[in-house]
């Protein structure tokens, strides 16, 4: 690990790795008014993977350096990638900054359970309730929660049917379609998000229905991922 100063521009903010539900402006505020006094604050910390610098701790701090027009920032610089800051950021504040609220151990939760890039160990396998528990600094009784509750939102595509009619016999007739639309192939469809504070960022969104869902959760959390499929609804029933 080094210490170097970095420009704010050289920092990706766009990865997921920003593990709170919501930024609080009172922290911001009161950060870059403490900054402009003259105090000196611990350096965020950042992965960098050969070409990106992917902020893992810090982003209220990072928004207070913005807030009062700094172009440059310290950082404590680890190698890694995206994947290593993900895995650093579900566990950071439990020590120092902004206490965590139980929604932001809540996605620090899903985000080990859901998102691509860390939701399996080094070996492949999904991770086990103990590991999830102490990488993010929660309890178990929370991870099984999380997972209980994400599984139960997500339809059981492995084992939907529906009934049709046969075009020849003209009867009705069962089918499974729980393969219907499933590939191989990872296709991508980008679509656009962004919250208060961050820059807009584009987030890969899987073609298969039920991965595409659990990168929403992931990255999203699960209120506004509610939110949005409920709108999804009333818009394809005609109600809006």
């Amino acid at each position: 690990m080094t210490t170097q100063t970095l420009q704010l521009s050289e920092l990706r903010i766009d990865g997921g790795t920003q593990p709170r539900v919501e930024m609080n402006e009172e922290v911001i505020a009161d950060y870059a008014e403490q900054m402009r006094s003259g105090i000196t604050f611990p350096p965020v910390t950042v992965f960098f993977d050969g070409a990106a610098y992917w902020l893992a701790d810090g982003f209220h701090r990072y928004q207070a350096h913005r807030r009062i027009g700094r172009d440059t920032m310290v950082a404590d610089v680890q190698d890694g990638g995206l994947r290593d800051a993900l895995l650093y950021s579900v566990g950071a504040n439990t020590k120092h900054g902004l206490r965590r609220t139980n929604a932001d151990k809540r996605k620090s939760v899903e985000t080990m359970l859901y998102n691509e890039y860390v939701s399996k160990d080094g070996s492949g396998n999904p991770w086990s309730g103990r590991e999830i528990a102490r990488r993010c600094c929660v309890s178990e009784r929370m991870v099984r929660s999380a997972r209980e509750s994400l599984v139960a939102a997500v339809p059981d595509y492995e084992t939907e049917k529906r009934t049709f009619v046969h075009h020849k016999s003209g009867k009705p007739t069962v089918m499974n379609i729980a393969k219907i639309g499933k590939s191989s192939l990872k296709v991508f469809k980008p679509i656009r998000a962004s919250d208060q504070f961050q820059d807009r960022a584009a987030v890969e969104l899987p073609y298969n229905p039920v991965s595409a869902a659990n990168t929403i959760l992931a990255t999203l959390g699960k209120t506004l991922s509610i939110e949005i499929a409920n709108r999804i609804l009333a818009i394809t029933k005609g109600q809006v």
